[in-house]
């Protein structure tokens, strides 16, 4: 997987290398330690979470997402499948929070998915 930032190889590395220690079930990121650019993987593979290594405002900005959309599943409220189907219908394409590219594909989820489910 290459940085989209700097177009270099990341490196495929435990998330200590990020956070000081091993975090999660799934440890292994790709990292573009010069760009302080990352995604994590899926447990026990090299497959990215998302399409693209994320920056601090981007990964600020997927959290935020993830706060307002987990919960709806979590708490029972709506099936995980039922959100994003509902949010393809209103983007006209599937939406995943890994696959974000800018803060502001970020936000429109969130203004998006608030006016979907806490009218």
């Amino acid at each position: 997987m290459n940085c989209q930032h700097c177009n270099n190889p990341a490196k495929w590395v435990e998330n200590k290398e990020v956070y000081g220690r091993n975090y999660g079930k799934s440890v292994m990121i790709w990292l573009c330690k010069p760009c302080d650019a990352f995604v994590g993987c899926h447990e026990n593979t090299k497959r990215p979470k998302g399409k693209f290594l994320a920056k601090k405002d981007l990964r600020t900005a997927r959290k935020k997402a993830h706060a307002v959309i987990d919960p709806l599943w979590q708490n029972g409220k709506y099936k995980r499948k039922t959100i994003y189907i509902r949010l393809k219908e209103a983007f006209g394409k599937e939406v995943h929070i890994g696959d974000t590219e800018t803060v502001k594909e970020c936000e429109e989820i969130v203004t998006t998915a608030n006016l979907i489910f806490f009218r």
